[in-house]
């Protein structure tokens, strides 16, 4: 089994999918407007859909593990986001910084400190 992709419901997928392209840098694989439906995949693999819904977003964090939180919070302060300080977390070994898209579903960015991902 494999999980294919991520939902999550949104206002408008189209401005949400070029926020998550431009900002995040997914790739826009499929995009059925009529349907209110974009299918996005990150440099890494994984898939996030973007349905529309008259309710907007619904109860979803989503959290992508990057080489660098660091260097992603400069490059993202850049563009105009607003990011956390990088935080440590000591126990689980990982460093991160959380943002949120246009629409405020939260969003971790993640690094392992000094275990490997396997662990």
């Amino acid at each position: 089994m494999t999980l294919f992709m991520t939902e999550l419901h949104t206002a408008d997928p189209d401005r949400i999918a070029r926020w998550y392209a431009e900002v995040l840098g997914l790739r826009i694989l499929l995009r059925d407007e009529p349907k209110g439906f974009v299918l996005l995949e990150a440099p890494g693999g994984g898939r996030l859909a973007l349905k529309r819904s008259e309710e907007g977003r619904r109860g979803c964090r989503l959290v992508f593990q990057v080489d660098d939180p660091d260097a992603d919070r400069v490059r993202l302060q850049r563009l105009g986001v607003s990011v956390s300080e990088p935080s440590d977390n000591t126990e689980e070994q990982y460093r991160e910084v959380r943002l949120v898209d246009p629409e405020g579903t939260p969003i971790t960015l993640f690094a392992w400190s000094s275990r490997s991902e396997t662990d």
